[in-house]
């Protein structure tokens, strides 16, 4: 007879093979497949794919095969299966085909689940149904996978150094950098023929040079275990302020929290120095950066437009944050 306590107690099961997933640098994903009539698991299975160097060896795949393995066939009728994370696309499949009673997982997977949060596979018409249970112990399986995501984000951050511009070469580098994302970030902001002024009057080695040289400005290459990912610039004021003048990273290497890490660097740098606050300057029409900085805890403190000449302006909000 199937109750909430048997699913909690053989959830309880495959979230150890998570956990053992976790231990060996896997993503916390466990599954065990349990024979109803006598209450036996019959198959177990942990996320291996890396250690394998298989994209086949999801838990539920090797719970599968452990499973049929025991029973001496393909057929996996009077079982259920309990799984930490809701099955993807592959393993949805393999529980239709392998005509197992039940799927209960755990934690949701909203972009890739296919039991009903992305698609739903076993619900297809026409095809053997299986029926399923979502939720169950959602909150310790969720964790699982937030604890394990968090430690790894951690120490890839933690491998983000800030290298700064001194030599030529560095600078001619720094220049292609921002021509480069410059080029890719703003044609749907500014114009091309603004963006090229601006990165000559800006970014270019030349202007790098005389705002090094006679303002104070210190540029720095972004890098992650020795590959490029942008570049930023930041000037100390003589009012206790940090000038964030540019903080840049190459889009492919956006959404990993690497801004985040840099504006840490950045707040190291102010304390070490003395400085209260970090204030910069954002387009009106740059939504994205503005989403990001407020959520980084800046505030808006004011408005302007700037003439910088060739009949262009910087119609800009200032944002700061204090520290």
């Amino acid at each position: 007879m199937i109750t909430l306590d048997n699913d909690i107690l053989f959830m309880g099961e495959a979230i150890k093979l998570a956990r053992q997933a976790a231990e060996y640098g896997e993503v916390p994903v466990g599954a065990v497949i349990v024979r109803i009539s006598d209450g036996i698991i019959i198959g177990k299975g942990l996320n291996r794919r890396e250690s394998l160097r298989s994209p086949l060896a999801h838990a539920e795949i090797c719970a599968i095969d452990e499973a049929a393995r025991f029973l001496g066939g393909w057929r996996l009728s009077g079982c259920t299966m309990y799984v930490t994370l809701e099955p993807c696309p592959m393993c949805a499949g393999a529980i239709v085909n392998s005509r197992l009673d039940r799927v209960v997982f755990g934690a949701y997977d909203k972009k890739g689940g296919c039991c009903g949060s992305a698609a739903n596979i076993l619900d297809i018409g026409g095809m053997y149904r299986p029926n399923c249970c979502g939720g169950v112990m959602n909150e310790e399986c969720s964790s699982l996978l937030k604890e394990f995501f968090g430690e790894k984000r951690k120490n890839s951050l933690d491998n983000i150094k800030l290298i700064e511009v001194k030599t030529d070469g560095q600078k001619r580098r720094t220049a292609e950098i921002a021509d480069e994302i410059w080029h890719e970030y703003f044609p749907i902001i500014i114009s091309n023929e603004q963006i090229d002024y601006m990165v000559d009057r800006f970014c270019s080695v030349k202007a790098m040079n005389e705002n090094t040289a006679s303002e104070g400005y210190i540029y720095y290459i972004i890098s992650r275990n020795g590959q490029e990912v942008g570049y930023t610039a930041i000037k100390p004021e003589k009012d206790g302020r940090l000038f964030l003048s540019k903080i840049y990273i190459y889009k492919d290497m956006r959404g990993k929290g690497y801004s985040r890490r840099v504006m840490e660097l950045h707040k190291e740098f102010c304390r070490e120095k003395g400085l209260n606050a970090i204030w910069l300057t954002v387009n009106k029409h740059n939504d994205t950066a503005i989403a990001a900085y407020k959520k980084l805890g800046f505030k808006c403190i004011g408005e302007g437009v700037s003439d910088i000449g060739s009949g262009f302006v910087m119609d800009d909000y200032y944002f700061q944050l204090d520290l």
